[in-house]
């Protein structure tokens, strides 16, 4: 279907413009979300049995109103607080009706049970960061659905394993869709997901991630994780930590954490000299390392693998925060050392001008 919907955008002018922030620099179709959902869909609809679809139902519902949120966003443009609502919306469909949210802190801090209010809460709160930090990671060729495939084949290899056929299902299905947007988004990318595909795919993995949490801590089976909370983290570590890194960073220069900029992680390897499929590539390298590393530690509890994890995370950040430090110190000196230069060439053009 990509290279149907790429004339179809082209010939209507459904283009994404460069400039401002945007590092493209050609006029490009951006809403390569709606290709990957109905691709979605009909993987859904074909290998789905009808019991299945019942038991997931309210889930695809939830999911297709961000799908439409997105959508909505990418052909005229939605105010934030307009975004936020439907995002909220959705994720009480969610945690109310769909019955996916956290119902203990899963002996974090030795804490089990919490109130139900607070399980709501935390639940809401969880489904929006993760929805909108995966939105922002959709700045380069290939990221977001390189992460975005990692994640979903992790949620859904655990579920299948653990018999869970609806959630595998639809992981899988997601998984396909967004490896067929990747042959068209790699550098140099011929469509961008957009609103349309990220809105909605965060809104996913932020469910998945839920579901795996609480599934994970209270089956106990064979395939189960020693820490839930902490292997999830792990899956979804490069949008949360770069959200998490960027806003902080944000708050420290007196702004606000959502005023936009350019010091994402992604944005710091191409100023660093990397094209997009190298940048692309050194992140999900990180990202499948921290993968591996909740592997790894699949038998020992939060208090180790989230430990670990944070460990690992301020160190990788804080190599790269020093490398890009040095070069920008290098870039000053050759800049100094090149107008020393000229001015000395200037000097002598002078002098020789003068004695002529």
């Amino acid at each position: 279907m990509f290279p149907v919907f790429i004339k179809f955008f082209k010939r209507r002018n459904f283009l994404d413009d460069p400039g401002g922030r945007k590092i493209h620099t050609a006029r490009t179709p951006a809403m390569g979300g709606l290709p990957i959902f109905i691709g979605f869909a009909i993987a859904v609809l074909i290998w789905s049995p009808f019991e299945t679809l019942r038991e997931v139902k309210y889930v695809l519902s939830a999911i297709s109103i961000m799908f439409i949120i997105g959508f909505r966003d990418d052909l005229i443009n939605l105010r934030a607080y307009q975004k936020l609502i439907g995002q909220v919306a959705a994720a009480m469909i969610i945690v109310s009706i769909c019955d996916i949210r956290f119902t203990s802190l899963y002996n974090l801090f030795g804490v089990e049970q919490i109130p139900l209010g607070l399980s709501y809460i935390l639940s809401l709160f969880t489904i929006i960061v993760i929805t909108n930090a995966y939105n922002l990671i959709d700045g380069i060729d290939g990221l977001s659905g390189s992460v975005g495939v990692i994640a979903s084949l992790f949620f859904g290899v655990f579920f299948f394993l653990n018999e869970q056929t609806g959630f595998a299902l639809i992981s899988l299905s997601l998984c396909g869709a967004l490896l067929a947007f990747l042959n068209y988004n790699w550098a140099p990318s011929k469509i961008f997901m957009g609103d349309t595909g990220s809105l909605f795919i965060g809104f996913f993995l932020s469910i998945m991630a839920i579901e795996f949490i609480d599934f994970n801590h209270t089956s106990g089976g064979e395939y189960s994780f020693g820490g839930s909370i902490g292997t999830a983290v792990a899956v979804l570590i490069l949008p949360l930590a770069d959200t998490f890194r960027v806003f902080v960073k944000r708050v420290l220069r007196g702004k606000s954490p959502m005023h936009p900029d350019r010091t994402h992680v992604h944005h710091i390897l191409l100023r660093l000299g990397c094209n997009h499929a190298q940048a692309t590539g050194i992140l999900v390298t990180v990202n499948i390392i921290f993968v591996l590393l909740a592997l790894v530690l699949k038998d020992f509890s939060d208090s180790v693998v989230i430990p670990s994890i944070l460990i690992t995370v301020v160190a990788l950040g804080t190599i790269l925060d020093l490398i890009f430090k040095a070069a920008i110190e290098r870039r000053k000196e050759e800049l100094k050392e090149r107008n020393r230069v000229s001015r000395e060439e200037t000097k002598v053009v002078s002098i020789s001008k003068n004695a002529g």
